[in-house]
């Protein structure tokens, strides 16, 4: 079948123009006669079909009004990140004027391809995708779904997707290390699951080098309290940088537990900053309090959610994409970012 976006080539119009007129709104949006005519007699010569994700989201008969959006998530370490995820999406529909609801699916990273759910019309009228693993999104780019999607914090030329600029907030860790002293810094983080992670990392060592710090071992863990502990309780005295970056909080309250027992204070003998991924609580109400550069998990949900909206409504055309700041949060692991000079 046709695609909104070889039919747009095909006349000459824009890809919005042409989901626009399908969707029924041409006369709403001051799409001239003509234009609507020239629209329409292509897509019946090419026998077009709608979506059902369109057609549910004009219709008004009471057993199509809510809108089925299913969310996959990878049931790897990022499992405990979902409450977050979801809590935003649940901000998300409180805001919108029609109900929606929201199945949870579950999926082996690098095994999305056997989720039968997200290639069925059946299951759902739009799907958001979290948490895809380079396999995952090779399957995606391969592969014509009968469902919009939106990639959750991924990059690609076909989907739309929401993000943030992950090389900004390891410029942002060590920049924070940088204005309050440090000298010799590492990196404690997992091994990367997508390319986001490695932008973290680049990020970081670039603004490191610029700003004069050595740069320690590169360190690999468990993405876990045990990982970052066990990580940091192996190294001797004399290996512990004055800086360090976590790549996620639970790492880091790993590593907390570890300088404790260890008998380094913190911030006096060594900052830490970590990518802020779970509850605000867990990182305010640690001993010492974690300074982190904050991910906007639930801000991120929603517009996830709000972009899926305005691609069946025909006002945005993937591949579009939307990237959210990220900011620094000073607590007591690290002390605050200098003005900009």
């Amino acid at each position: 079948m046709a695609t909104i976006k070889e039919m747009a080539l095909q006349l000459g119009l824009s890809p919005s123009t042409v989901s626009i007129v399908l969707a029924g709104r041409g006369n709403e949006r001051k799409i001239t006669p003509e234009t609507q005519q020239r629209v329409l007699a292509l897509a019946q010569e090419l026998s077009y079909r709608p979506s059902i994700a369109a057609r549910t989201l004009r219709s008004g008969s009471d057993g199509e009004k809510s809108l089925v959006v299913a969310v996959f998530w990878a049931d790897d370490f990022r499992a405990g990140m979902m409450v977050r995820f979801l809590r935003g999406l649940r901000q998300g529909i409180n805001s919108c004027k029609r109900p929606i609801r929201l199945p949870l699916f579950t999926y082996t990273n690098g095994q999305l391809c056997l989720e039968q759910a997200l290639q069925s019309r059946t299951e759902c009228h739009a799907a958001i995708v979290c948490n895809a693993s380079a396999n995952d999104q090779e399957f995606l780019e391969q592969t014509e779904l009968p469902v919009p999607i939106v990639l959750y914090n991924r990059h690609s030329e076909k989907y739309a997707t929401i993000n943030v600029d992950d090389f900004d907030m390891g410029a942002k860790a060590a920049q924070a290390l940088a204005d309050n002293g440090c000298q010799r810094v590492s990196v404690l983080t997992s091994e990367p699951v997508y390319s986001g992670m490695s932008l973290r990392t680049k990020g970081f060592e670039e603004v490191a080098a610029r700003r004069g710090m050595e740069m320690a071992a590169m360190c690999y863990c468990e993405n876990s309290l045990p990982g970052g502990f066990d990580a940091l309780i192996s190294l001797k005295p004399d290996q512990l940088p004055d800086g360090l970056f976590c790549g996620s909080d639970v790492i880091a309250l790993g590593v907390l537990r570890a300088l404790w027992e260890k008998h380094v204070s913190i911030p006096n003998d060594i900052r830490i900053v970590s990518i802020g991924n779970s509850d605000r609580d867990t990182e305010e109400y640690a001993i010492p309090s974690l300074s982190t550069v904050f991910l906007p998990m639930e801000n991120m949900a929603a517009e996830c959610l709000y972009m899926l909206l305005r691609i069946i409504e025909g006002s945005e055309v993937p591949p579009c994409s939307r990237k959210l700041p990220v900011h620094y949060i000073q607590r007591e692991s690290c002390g605050p970012l200098k003005p900009p000079t």
